[in-house]
């Protein structure tokens, strides 16, 4: 058997599955959501441009944007829980199954990079005093991201935790080091250091013991992929459950501390603690913070009113996945509480968050420059759009189904 035909396969027969799902999303309204964002962006884009001031911290925005597209990696290796017994005997081999993995993510995730590269390449040029031609910095970008593949392959496959973490931190201390030395140094001495960087990393890679496959945490991370995947495409169709990776989150534990012990409450204890330990919250979390950085950028701009409304209307989207927490669970047939209940829970679960989410998010604009009227009506409004999210799934079908009769 070709392993490199083995994968190409799976991936043809993943995306074979799941490719039809794609219409219901555009069916949705996602692609005229998404080309009014652009539109909007666009327009923003060039104001800023045309007015932008000599002391902007361009090389500190370049940095803050490119780091993230350079170090982070994944691989889809679509590999199952049953290789581990038919797979091991080929383990030899699977150099010829996961170069496929390899070549795959990084063509994904350089389109990615050059893309931010080249919405953020107009801003660089005009900011900075003494700009670097496009074709080397990109070269430099995507050397830069292919030695960042290397290195988190390798961290994969270290078989002690602690090493893992380890070099996680120095591959970013590593990254964010590098596109800081192009974007402040001169070209001759920016090549040197990162020579010398580069040769260190590479050969420090070679010091932990790795596991030849560690078969056990790649197909937990190729599951944790797929249900990232099939969580968003949940905002628009009900798709096939698949297993989501539970965080700790001990810092949040006081948030469903302070449920009450009823019988009335046990549906909603039991979707805050799983809202909490799960990807949707981390989810929410990272929109939050994007939102956070974009609008104390924009912050005495009218624009940071649209992009307050743009922000808040995403995650609210987000959080509506929280109806798929549990919803192929067998408990739910023996729990002697009315599916009702259950119903009520989620929708005041959201709400709640809803409306933290979008406080928190005001932060910028109420320590910004606008004029009073247009720095009080972000907030009232972010509330409202977290009230009609909740007005709407009152009146969803599911909600006042035939079961709850």
């Amino acid at each position: 058997m070709r392993l490199d035909q083995l994968w190409q396969r799976r991936r043809q027969q993943y995306w074979k599955e799941l490719f039809p799902y794609f219409r219901y999303v555009i069916q949705g309204g996602s692609a005229t959501l998404l080309a009014f964002v652009i539109i909007a962006f666009s327009a923003y884009y060039v104001w800023f441009l045309q007015n932008i001031t000599e002391s902007f911290p361009i090389r500190y925005i370049a940095l803050l944007v490119l780091a993230p597209f350079v170090t982070f990696s994944s691989f889809r290796t679509f590999l199952q829980p049953a290789d581990i017994i038919f797979l091991l005997p080929m383990e030899p081999r699977m150099k010829e199954y996961f170069r496929g993995s390899w070549k795959y993510s990084m063509v994904q995730q350089s389109i990615w990079l050059f893309i931010a590269f080249g919405i953020l390449w107009p801003l660089y040029v005009r900011a900075d005093a003494d700009p670097k031609p496009f074709v080397l910095l990109l070269a430099v970008w995507l050397i830069l991201k292919a030695i960042n593949s290397h290195g988190s392959w390798r961290e994969r496959n270290m078989n002690r935790p602690l090493a893992r973490e380890s070099f996680r931190m120095v591959r970013w201390a590593f990254t964010v080091g590098m596109i800081a030395v192009w974007l402040w140094q001169p070209v001759w001495k920016a090549a040197v250091f990162s020579a010398i960087a580069a040769i260190t990393y590479i050969m420090a890679l070679r010091l932990p013991l790795r596991y030849p496959v560690a078969w056990e945490r790649l197909i937990r991370l190729e599951q944790e992929q797929q249900g990232r995947i099939l969580m968003f495409m949940n905002l628009f169709v009900d798709m096939p459950a698949t297993p989501q990776r539970v965080y700790k989150r001990s810092w949040m534990n006081w948030a469903a501390g302070r449920i009450p012990f009823r019988r009335e409450s046990a549906y909603f204890y039991l979707f805050t603690k799983s809202f909490l330990r799960g990807e949707v919250f981390g989810m929410a979390i990272r929109l939050t913070v994007l939102g956070l950085f974009v609008l104390f950028w924009v912050r005495d701009s009218a624009w940071a009113v649209a992009l307050y409304g743009f922000f808040a209307l995403v995650i609210g989207m987000q959080l509506t996945a929280v109806r798929q927490l549990h919803s192929y669970s067998f408990w739910r047939s023996i729990y002697p509480l009315p599916d009702l209940w259950r119903k009520r829970a989620i929708v005041q679960l959201v709400f709640r968050a809803h409306c933290v989410f979008a406080v928190i998010l005001y932060i910028p604009l109420a320590f910004g420059g606008l004029e009073w009227l247009l720095k009080l009506l972000p907030l009232p409004g972010g509330l409202l759009l977290a009230a009609a999210f909740r007005s709407v799934w009152s009146r969803q079908k599911w909600f006042t189904s035939e079961d709850d009769v």
